[in-house]
């Protein structure tokens, strides 16, 4: 039986939907300086993470329950999400380049994470992970939409960072001490640096909080020349080893108009391994042809809005 506890799924209603939909058939997105109905609508889902204890992720669908009629256009998905963003907090830089909005799809079949490539370049699955790895400072939120699936693979897996920890608790007190403790981080994509924390912390009501990519932390000791110890690595594989077990996973191929919305640091997420049609194409390339376009996903990072005096 599935571990989905902690997720919930969230459908825009009729109304919201109507109104998105005429947005798009006048293309005014940016006209429209606010969308009150879909404000509304992202700051109740925020609510929910932050308040529903039980929740820490949210699958939520840009259209009415059981919708089968024609679906928002990719760019259209996009806007939406950028906006909903918007809504929810502070959209953080990923890279060098100050993008705020990532393109996750494969770029080139040959790239890998052991490689030097980022995890949103390749097609590689498994590395079950936080996004919070590039940079020191934390952030609140991920949101993650899907703009087109893969032709084969490519399903999202979701792991509740309390099942880990349970587990951690019960079985693994040893491993868990060692998370606790330092290791080398590099800030792949945004900085040629290195910085140092743990994979396992606590927030101020003692949840626990996961930083953890395992080829960025490995790819990091190699470059502070600081050899993993034995120990250090009997941890990382009792982590990846509960990680990787099915019963602590939920998995659930998203669609086109679907939105991971989650807490970073108390969700663990990847995805199986995928491929794409052999002609597929970016969104840059497919002009009006989107059957043709990538498993394409749009990531930011949001932290909550700090309160002005």
């Amino acid at each position: 039986m599935k571990n989905n506890k902690f997720v919930q799924f969230k459908y825009i209603n009729k109304h919201l939907f109507n109104t998105l939909r005429n947005i798009e058939k006048k293309n005014t997105f940016y006209a429209n300086k606010e969308i009150p109905e879909l404000k509304k609508f992202t700051l109740n889902c925020k609510k929910i993470l932050d308040f529903k204890k039980n929740i820490r992720a949210l699958i939520i669908c840009l259209y009415p329950k059981s919708y089968k009629a024609r679906k928002f256009s990719a760019q259209t998905v996009k806007k939406i999400l950028e906006i909903m963003c918007e809504y929810a907090g502070d959209t953080l830089i990923q890279n060098s380049s100050k993008d705020k909005l990532i393109e996750v799809y494969d770029r080139d079949r040959k790239l890998s994470m052991h490689k030097g490539s980022r995890y949103h370049q390749t097609r590689e699955g498994g590395s079950i992970h936080t996004d919070n790895v590039n940079i020191p400072n934390g952030w609140e939120y991920l949101m993650f939409g899907c703009l087109s699936s893969s032709k084969a693979g490519g399903e999202t897996i979701l792991v509740d960072s309390k099942t880990i920890h349970k587990e951690l608790n019960l079985n693994f007190a040893e491993a868990k001490s060692i998370l606790e403790k330092n290791f080398f981080w590099e800030k792949r994509g945004v900085a040629d640096e290195l910085y140092r924390a743990p994979i396992l912390t606590y927030d101020k009501t003692n949840q626990p909080m996961f930083r953890y990519l395992r080829p960025y932390l490995e790819a990091a000791h190699m470059k502070a020349n600081k050899k993993l110890t034995s120990k250090q690595l009997y941890a990382l594989d009792v982590l990846d080893a509960l990680l990787e077990t099915s019963k602590f996973q939920f998995r659930y191929k998203m669609q086109k108009g679907d939105v991971l919305f989650n807490l970073d640091s108390k969700v663990l997420h990847g995805r199986t391994s995928f491929s794409d049609a052999y002609d597929a194409l970016p969104l840059a390339k497919i002009k009006n042809k989107e059957s043709r376009l990538k498993r394409t996903m749009i990531r930011v990072w949001i932290k909550n809005r700090e309160k002005k005096n």
